[in-house]
């Protein structure tokens, strides 16, 4: 819990309210079906969602598939419903997706974003993902995206040795 917000792993009776986060952030729009992210919760065994709890309901979450072959993960959903956002829920939500991941092996997180979302930007960036591609015509409405990658620490890196 950090302020009165709690974290916790997702299961598979939030997804109703990750339905409605998405409506409210994507103007009416469920980018995801509840089918896909029944799916990525219940039987992708290498996919992993965060909820985000306030005021006694989901008022965000975080979606995040590993890839352990190349021992990295890639960040695939974050929503916030707009009325909790600019108070540090998804920053912590990616901050505790980056942290869960690392425990796991992670050594890289991925995303991608919209390149005319400066506010999603200037968080990765606050949170140390770097730009590292342009991607052209990547959402359906032709806009295009920006690959953002970090670079996780080893975990004794954390820990002050002095």
């Amino acid at each position: 819990m950090i302020g009165d917000t709690r974290y916790r792993i997702a299961e598979r009776e939030d997804i109703v309210s990750f339905l409605t986060i998405e409506r409210d952030v994507y103007a009416g729009e469920t980018p995801w079906t509840f089918s896909h992210f029944e799916h990525e919760i219940m039987k992708n065994d290498r996919a992993m969602f965060l909820t985000a709890e306030s005021d006694g309901r989901i008022v965000g979450f975080i979606g995040a598939r590993m890839i352990p072959e190349t021992a990295s993960v890639h960040l695939s959903n974050l929503a916030v419903l707009t009325a909790y956002q600019r108070q540090g829920i998804g920053a912590n939500l990616v901050i505790g997706m980056c942290d869960l991941m690392q425990l796991l092996g992670a050594e890289t997180i991925t995303l991608e974003v919209m390149r005319d979302n400066m506010i999603a930007q200037a968080m990765y960036r606050q949170l140390g993902f770097e730009t590292t591609e342009i991607l052209p015509d990547y959402y359906e409405n032709q806009l295009d995206g920006l690959w953002m990658v970090k670079k996780l620490g080893a975990l004794n890196d954390r820990f002050d040795k002095n």
